[in-house]
């Protein structure tokens, strides 16, 4: 009597947790121009508390002569080991930062860009945020 109504209970448990892992493997991606830990964290929880990911891209662009910030990539090692539930991944990617690279790394990432963020602009910024097809602003 029971047996059918447990098979449907078991499928539908079953689809949600396919659903929840899914959201959960959703990877979003912050663009910082190297920005401070205290950005980052910022950053962090800004992600923790309003999206499910267990993961995010860490990008830092740079053009051909420039370098990457001094402290960045430990500041992001310290991030990595304060919030372990998340995988944090730190990618260094040569180029402009604008609409053009945007959708080629979400292209390549397979990640939507409306799951990419970034800091405020500086005045000195070249495109305004509407331009960049849907990344968000974040802090």
């Amino acid at each position: 009597m029971f047996d059918p109504l447990r098979k449907t209970v078991f499928s539908i448990d079953k689809k949600i947790t396919q659903t929840i892992d899914q959201i959960n493997k959703q990877e979003f991606v912050f663009f910082t121009k190297g920005d401070n830990i205290a950005t980052l964290n910022k950053v962090m929880l800004y992600i923790i508390k309003n999206e499910h990911t267990k993961k995010i891209k860490i990008v830092h662009i740079v053009s051909h002569n420039e370098s990457i910030p001094k402290n960045l990539a430990e500041e992001i090692k310290f991030l990595d080991r304060e919030y372990p539930k998340i995988k944090i991944e730190f990618i260094v990617e040569e180029g402009i930062f604008g609409p053009e690279l945007i959708n080629q790394l979400s292209e390549r990432w397979d990640i939507p860009v409306n799951f990419m963020f970034i800091g405020s602009p500086s005045e000195k910024f070249e495109h305004k945020v509407e331009d960049l097809g849907g990344v968000r602003l974040i802090i």
